[in-house]
């Protein structure tokens, strides 16, 4: 068996023989001040892109509400047909 190693061996992989590392947080101070910097570096959407994603969702959800409300008065129509059938 092949034995491969990642070109940086400070990362750990998935592999039994370098299991990856895990890292334990003792101060809460410093686990908040991180939680900080990272939402810092996220890339919040604009309120342009905001309203347009909720619009969207708005009138997908309509769509799909009206569709599947035909579909069930189509349904309805020829189960009532095949009921009233007399043998």
């Amino acid at each position: 068996m092949v034995e491969r190693r990642s070109p940086k061996p400070e990362v750990g992989g998935s592999i039994p023989s370098a299991p990856a590392k895990k890292k334990i947080m003792i101060n809460p101070l410093k686990f908040f001040q991180e939680v900080k910097q990272e939402a810092f570096r996220v890339t919040w959407p604009t309120k342009k892109d905001t309203v347009t994603g909720a619009l969207m969702v708005f009138v997908l959800a309509s769509l799909a509400a009206v569709f599947f409300l035909l579909l069930d008065q189509i349904l309805k129509f020829f189960l009532d047909l095949i009921l009233t059938i007399n043998f």
